[in-house]
């Protein structure tokens, strides 16, 4: 029961997170948004090619955050916010990119769900890091990072998949 309360958990902070990000591009239509939506996905608003350097930094930088809020019992409980925080962006960026133009053919069969896969993975690699409030931890047991590991290397899979289909589709 404990498990599956923190999975639905994961879920409300992502419909929360996304429908922030949709509405927080809504309520000021005259704010700029571009350098927010860039640094979460720079293909959205340019039509060139970014450096895979840069990519890669936006996308492992999400784990890093969460990871290293994760060291400190005094930032623990931070550690959500990592993934909050990229469900708030992915919220903005699809907003952006409809009102910008992007068929949505593309939109349905490219961007969405693969930026909804990326944004899971970041929950899911959140999950196992803080213990929730209401689960109390051994104070013997000993931390093992292999299944938030595991989760940033299937991350890292989506996202060289999000890349092939993305130069399969004209990128």
């Amino acid at each position: 029961m404990i498990r599956s309360l923190s999975f639905i958990q994961l879920f409300v902070i992502l419909t929360v997170g996304y429908t922030g990000g949709v509405l927080l591009y809504r309520s000021i239509p005259s704010a700029d948004f571009t350098l927010l939506v860039q640094l979460y996905d720079q293909r959205a608003v340019s039509d060139g090619s970014p450096s895979l350097v840069y990519q890669l930094l936006s996308v492992l930088s999400f784990y890093i955050v969460a990871a290293a809020l994760a060291l400190s019992g005094r930032t623990k409980w931070l550690v959500m916010m990592s993934g909050a925080l990229k469900s708030v962006l992915f919220g903005l960026s699809s907003a952006y990119l409809l009102a910008d133009g992007l068929k949505m053919t593309v939109y349905a069969g490219w961007w969405f769900p693969f930026q909804l896969a990326a944004t899971l993975l970041v929950f899911f690699c959140c999950w196992p890091l803080p213990p929730p409030f209401y689960l109390k931890q051994p104070k013997k047991k000993k931390f093992s990072w292999r299944v938030p590991v595991l989760f940033a290397a299937a991350g890292l899979i989506v996202f060289f998949a999000d890349k092939i289909v993305y130069k399969l589709t004209g990128g």
